[in-house]
């Protein structure tokens, strides 16, 4: 049985977000969610037509799979992080190895023909990893992959950690040991600890099920590094609380792209500066551009997360990875 603990402190022990069986963000946004509204219906239109256009992406932006297998084998035994796009990490701390929101199908949908499709290979498959710990966030089809996750052979000997009322799915994978959170909650695992904390998001794989699962960010703790994985947000306050009761933080993965137009997307998806502030509010000296250049959900140019995340002012360091691209942890 996993030793689950509220974290001191918890501001929501009192169960704020859970609302007759469903989930809701935490105060704090300035935004509105309009995804519902008639706003939305220009940017399915634009998705329609050009959502699977093939784009032109510079070479260093993904590697070719000889060179993304090569720097992964070359960096071993060193504490290592790859990037595989969209929110998909590959940790490698000093005895344990960490996969984050697994993508690495064709589309992220619930069928393989139709749906937003990958428009930029990974170099790098499931079958090429080895976690002992696999974290979700939510269970969007950009960040649950059950095709990937059906083709891990060892099921049984992988932790899962995922917010609540994700695990049943799962589950029905095969994986055995599931272990579904709830923010402000911890997990010590000997030497590592999780921690589930809150995002500005939703849930939802079909029409009826909105909200019905949670969803949220997460810290990993490990021989003395600590990393923030932001998991898909908008940006809100919570964030200065979650630096104020569990920073500072080495390294944030922060979401930096599917956020425009912002009249519609600003509640859930945060901008590259959004981003940034992300990680500065939870004290993190290193900041690393994730959710962007993959799949196209949003109206924004492909290329154009980066750029504005590089750009922008900050006082931690930030960068960004080529998908495929394994660098040292520290």
């Amino acid at each position: 049985m996993a030793d689950i603990t509220d974290i001191s402190g918890n501001p929501f022990a009192d169960l704020w977000h859970h609302q007759n069986g469903r989930f809701r963000s935490p105060p704090g946004s300035p935004w509105i969610d309009r995804r519902h509204s008639t706003k939305m219906l220009p940017v399915l239109a634009q998705l329609a037509v050009s959502g699977n256009k093939p784009f032109d992406y510079p070479k260093e932006h993904c590697l070719s799979r000889d060179l993304a297998l090569q720097k992964l084998a070359s960096m071993a035994p060193t504490p290592s992080i790859s990037w595989l796009g969209q929110a998909c990490f590959y940790i490698q701390f000093k005895g344990l190895r960490v996969l984050t929101d697994p993508f690495l199908s064709q589309r992220a949908s619930p069928v393989q023909f139709s749906g937003p499709r990958r428009l930029v290979e990974t170099p790098l498959q499931i079958s090429d990893l080895s976690p002992d710990v696999i974290i979700i966030s939510h269970n969007h089809y950009d960040h649950l992959d059950t095709h990937a996750l059906k083709a891990i052979d060892d099921k049984a000997s992988i932790t899962l950690i995922t917010p609540l009322k994700t695990g049943a799915l799962l589950r029905k994978l095969g994986f055995e040991r599931v272990i579904e959170m709830d923010w402000y909650q911890e997990l010590k695992e000997g030497e590592t600890r999780y921690q589930c904390l809150p995002a500005y998001h939703f849930s939802g794989r079909r029409l009826t099920d909105e909200n019905r699962s949670l969803w949220g960010s997460f810290a990993i703790e490990h021989d003395g590094v600590k990393i923030f994985f932001a998991g898909d947000t908008g940006y809100g306050s919570e964030f200065s609380r979650i630096g104020r009761l569990t920073g500072p933080y080495d390294i944030a993965l922060v979401p930096i792209g599917a956020y425009a137009p912002r009249s519609v997307f600003a509640a859930v998806h945060a901008s590259p500066e959004e981003a940034i502030k992300i990680g500065e509010d939870i004290g993190a000296k290193q900041l690393i551009g994730m959710h962007w250049g993959t799949v196209r959900l949003t109206s924004e140019p492909m290329m154009e997360p980066s750029e504005r995340f590089l750009a922008a002012q900050s006082r931690a360091q930030k960068s960004i990875m080529a998908i495929g691209e394994t660098r040292a942890l520290y």
